[in-house]
């Protein structure tokens, strides 16, 4: 619980630009040493879901491998007995197989020779982990598209839950984070939508949209609810719209708007301000 407490001061404070991390990196080596024990209790499952949450962006963030891909970690395992993982806990199972996806795609790029059968089931993962994060969201009634009139005429109004806002800005999210593995293998990562590799404005527009709807998920999630907890949360996905904008040169303005009012200023979390990376 002490390293927990570590976890957010450091969302807050913000010290030092990869202090988070070596905080993150200790919470997964004490739960790792724990083992994939079911929870006992409801205030178990609150405080394992966060962790679970802070090792997955440290993992993804470090670009490796982590032990929560492993299946005695899914959720099924870990909750408490005679409960059933809700959708958040479905997603973070995603979640899990995205370190190792980025992984393996750096080493599939930097080798010298290419190994057909790797990448033959390495392009199999990613199509997995993609039609599992559609199948998520068509479970909760929503279609993963960033078509401007599909939104407006049927996916105008957002959930009502603001903890499910937060689980969609963080499943389109990871959907951002894997357009270039997906450019490089022609896998759709929006249905209906080809991908054209050569074409920057098609991969502009993908990013472009994507990070439009992080921005209006957030922004319902923060107007409700325990809003300090779900900004806490919003933190990763909200950084990775403006990081994925930065690279294409698209406008920042309203991802500055909620990380800087939404986020810094009405909760205090300063790891959430927009900086430059590199940035103290």
């Amino acid at each position: 619980m002490g390293v927990m407490c570590l976890c957010v001061y450091e969302n807050v404070v913000f010290s030092q630009p990869n202090a988070w991390l070596l905080h993150y990196d200790g919470l997964g080596r004490i739960l790792q040493s724990r083992g994939p024990k079911p929870l006992k209790s409801q205030e178990e499952k609150q405080i394992w879901r966060v962790a679970r949450y802070y090792i997955l962006l440290s993992a993804g963030h470090q670009r490796k491998r982590c032990f929560l891909e492993q299946p005695q970690w899914a959720s099924s395992h870990t909750i408490p007995p005679g409960e059933t993982p809700d959708r958040f806990d479905l997603l973070l199972d995603l979640f899990s197989q995205f370190p190792g996806i980025i992984a393996e795609y750096d080493q599939l790029r930097q080798s010298s020779c290419i190994d057909v059968e790797r990448s033959g089931a390495f392009r199999l993962r990613v199509q997995s982990l993609v039609h599992g994060l559609h199948s998520w969201c068509k479970d909760g009634s929503w279609i993963l598209t960033i078509d401007p009139v599909l939104i407006e005429s049927s996916q105008k109004h957002l959930p009502d839950d603001p903890m499910d806002c937060v689980s969609l800005a963080v499943c389109y999210a990871i959907l951002l984070c894997l357009i270039q593995p997906c450019d490089c293998l022609n896998i759709n990562i929006i249905t209906g939508q080809e991908n054209k590799e050569s074409n920057s404005e098609d991969a502009a527009s993908r990013i472009t949209g994507l990070a439009s709807e992080i921005c209006r998920f957030s922004n319902q999630a923060l107007r409700a609810g325990d809003a300090a907890s779900l900004a806490l949360l919003l933190i990763y996905p909200l950084q990775i719209a403006w990081y994925c904008l930065q690279v294409t040169a698209g406008d920042l303005t309203p991802v500055r708007q909620v990380l800087d009012s939404g986020i810094a200023d009405s909760h205090g979390f300063e790891l959430g301000r927009m900086r430059q990376w590199g940035e103290e």
